[in-house]
């Protein structure tokens, strides 16, 4: 499967973005994506110091709610949810709610896990502070096992 790539275009409000890749990129309804910033340090193999690429730091996972030709209209939540995300007080209300279910999680670091690793803590180069999604960030498609 090709990776689909894009960027946020634009910022709705607190629940939902929109995304500047739709159907004629392969975007259907209900697709998760990761919002995502990537580092500038590079990360190099310890054996043969080619570099393997950067750093990519999950902001938020989304899924699209309504599919247009060249964009997409990306909400918080879960997949699966009802099929009328795109009406107006729908939109809002189940948003809302997917909105304070994640609220919780979200408060948190931005550690991948809370089980601690035995590391040499003189080489750790920390975790950037992502910030909010913002117009520009980069998007991917993430591959959902189902």
């Amino acid at each position: 499967m090709e990776k689909i790539e894009g960027k946020v275009a634009k910022i709705l409000d607190e629940y939902s973005i929109v995304i500047n890749i739709g159907r004629n990129h392969g975007v259907v309804d209900g697709m998760v994506f990761a919002v995502f910033i990537q580092s500038d340090e590079e990360v190099k193999d310890p054996d043969s110091s080619e570099v393997l690429g950067k750093l990519e730091h999950i902001k938020e996972h989304v899924f699209v709610a309504h599919v247009q030709d060249k964009f997409s209209t990306c909400v918080a939540g879960e997949k699966g949810s009802p099929c009328e995300e795109h009406e107006s007080h729908g939109a809002q209300t189940l948003s809302g709610a997917m909105m304070a279910e994640s609220m919780p999680g979200s408060s948190g670091s931005n550690k991948l896990s809370s089980e601690r690793l035995n590391v040499n803590t003189s080489q750790i180069s920390g975790i950037p502070q992502l910030g909010p999604i913002s117009v520009g960030d980069m998007v991917r498609a993430v591959e959902v096992n189902g």
